[in-house]
């Protein structure tokens, strides 16, 4: 296959990000596939450790999660 006709298989997805992370956010929501509690001033949040390590580099080494 040649250089232009793979670049016309190709399609973009500018909103892909925001899909995702409106996808996960409904999981969390609907307390689906949350796998860790954060627990703060006696409030529990419910959360994805893939999520939360991605976000943090200190949460990304933490033995904790």
């Amino acid at each position: 296959m040649e250089a232009e006709e793979t670049m016309e298989c190709l399609q973009e997805f500018p909103e892909h990000h925001k899909m995702i992370l409106d996808r996960l956010n409904e999981q969390r929501e609907q307390d689906r596939f949350t796998d860790i509690t954060l627990i703060v001033d006696g409030h529990h949040f419910k959360a994805h450790k893939a999520v939360l390590a991605a976000c943090s580099h200190v949460l990304q080494v933490s033995p904790i999660l």
